[in-house]
């Protein structure tokens, strides 16, 4: 999806980027600038996503960073650590 079309089915829902950005804690600029792909930001891309209700792969279908690669959560990123030192210490 655009920028555009992003903002459009935000302001469908009552929304728009200054109320999403409050509620996230970044600023307008921030968000504005990862709808139209000139930032980057994970937790937004994400948000804009939930809000629109509809997969991130389906709102940001450019960034696949968005949706593959590193795990989401820290607690994710933890259990993935301790796989990657178990399969490791396995090869020894």
């Amino acid at each position: 999806m655009d920028s555009q079309k992003i903002k459009m089915e935000l302001a469908q829902r009552g929304f728009d980027f200054s109320m999403l950005a409050k509620a996230l804690g970044k600023s307008p600029s921030l968000i504005s600038k990862v709808a139209s792909r000139k930032a980057r930001s994970r937790s937004v891309a994400v948000a804009l996503a939930k809000v629109l209700e509809r997969p991130i792969e389906e709102v940001f279908p450019d960034v696949q960073d968005y949706y593959q690669g590193a795990p989401q959560s820290g607690k994710e990123r933890k259990q993935k650590e301790r796989e990657l030192i178990a399969l490791l210490n396995d090869e020894k």
